[in-house]
């Protein structure tokens, strides 16, 4: 396990990339995209690895959501959402619906 609740999201995130998830995701049309390539993966090319919440301080409603994923050529990396009152229900929805990617 690579993330922890205890963490911010910017240690959770460096801990993520120490682990070799090192591609920025966002999610557009159905697709998960890299944040500075041309790459596009759909639904069936990516697998969910890990994924964590992580609450504001100030207030509990305003938090976000970390997703670890791994694509089909070996692409590795992460994907933020916002979780509770300011989430992407779309991205949500999208990334917990894919395969879990099996531990070694």
């Amino acid at each position: 396990m690579i993330l922890s609740q205890s963490n911010t999201m910017t240690q959770d995130i460096e801990a993520a990339r120490k682990e070799g998830f090192l591609i920025e995701f966002y999610f557009r049309d159905g697709r998960i995209h890299c944040r500075n390539s041309s790459k596009k993966y759909d639904h069936n090319e990516c697998f969910l690895v890990e994924y964590c919440r992580h609450e504001a301080m100030n207030d509990p409603g305003d938090g976000s959501i970390l997703f670890l994923i791994e694509c089909a050529d070996g692409s590795k990396g992460y994907l933020t959402s916002g979780y509770g009152i300011y989430a992407d229900t779309d991205t949500i929805n999208f990334v917990l619906s894919l395969k879990k990617k099996e531990s070694n």
